[in-house]
């Protein structure tokens, strides 16, 4: 029989590691107890007992708060390499056992009215299994464990991420038939509220910024989702500014009709990845049939700027444009 090697018994528990670790990136015992889903008083024994397995202190504690030694510090950098390292030899393990699906994250409204019906036609093509989820904003891919995210650029986009601009993004006023009689084409007047929404707080006022036709409602009224200002403008209860993609389908079945058309408001859908999207094979082949299904979209609603738009993905220029979620 082999004779234990004493480094290893010297080893501390990987819990503690794992505990002090998310201790040292918070810089708060009460936030690691939030992360691992433990008591304050759990985490604070578990890095005394590390503390006393090293023996040394990890935090110098003052004030009701704990601060690094410059030693802490030193090994929480290494600890949280190491531990980054772990999840992705986990995650290739599992991926690779199996055919897994490519794990989608997609902003809301847009999963609902464009992608869920559009996604049977790409698994129908490809035999690439799909599984989406309804998420807007920045990501932890790896928490979240999510191969791609689809976002529009009006947030800052961490360098480190790997993107690919996807379309342009097209807004336009739309309202049910039944409430068209009442809008004065020439005024602008239109008799019903104008439809806001909380993930797009500054739609209308974008509108009105970039001079786009004017519009004249009699109040205003917001929903917490884009979604359900979108619902309301299919009840006839006023005008909603909606994006081409998201309700294409509606104007095409004269569900909603569009007062203006659908107008450029200077931000694009982008593919984000925690790895280089051409370098898996599944999540390439996913953005270039989106970003074609979304162009043709675009190039039907506006042939001029649907014809200057390259029918495949590009690599993302640039930072976000601050806009409207």
């Amino acid at each position: 029989m082999n004779a234990p090697d004493p480094m290893r018994e010297r080893l501390p528990q990987l819990g503690a590691l794992r505990v002090f670790e998310s201790a040292a990136r918070h810089g708060s015992l009460t936030r690691a107890a939030e992360e691992l889903h433990v008591t304050h008083g759990a985490v604070s024994k578990q890095i005394k007992n590390l503390e006393a397995d090293l023996g040394e202190a990890l935090f110098v504690r003052r004030n009701r708060g704990v601060f690094l030694t410059e030693r802490g510090r030193a090994l929480a950098a290494r600890l949280r390499s190491i531990f980054g390292d772990l999840e992705d030899a986990l995650s290739d393990f599992r991926t690779r056992g199996s055919e897994q699906p490519l794990v989608v994250s997609c902003e809301p409204t847009l999963c609902l009215k464009f992608l869920i019906p559009s996604l049977g036609a790409f698994q129908q093509a490809t035999g690439i299994e799909v599984r989406v989820l309804a998420a807007g904003g920045r990501i932890d891919f790896r928490r979240d464990h999510v191969d791609l995210a689809i976002r529009r650029n009006d947030f800052p986009i961490d360098g480190a991420l790997h993107a690919r601009v996807i379309c342009d993004e097209a807004m336009g006023p739309v309202c049910a038939p039944e409430a068209l009689a009442g809008f004065e084409a020439e005024t602008g007047r239109f008799p019903l509220p104008a439809l806001h929404t909380r993930s797009r707080p500054d739609g209308w006022a974008t509108w009105k910024r970039l001079n786009r036709p004017a519009i004249a409602c009699t109040s205003d009224r917001t929903y917490e989702h884009f979604y359900l200002a979108i619902e309301a403008a299919l009840a006839g209860q006023g005008v909603a500014l909606a994006s081409i993609h998201m309700v294409e389908r509606d104007v095409a079945a004269r569900r909603l009709c569009s007062l203006h058309g659908f107008w450029p408001d200077g931000t694009q859908y982008v593919a984000l990845s925690a790895h280089p999207i051409e370098d898996d094979a599944r999540a390439s082949r996913f953005v270039d049939w989106l970003s074609a299904r979304m162009n043709a979209t675009l190039a039907a609603a506006m042939p001029s700027l649907g014809e200057s738009r390259a029918a495949v993905a590009q690599p993302a220029k640039g930072r976000a444009i601050h806009g409207t979620r």
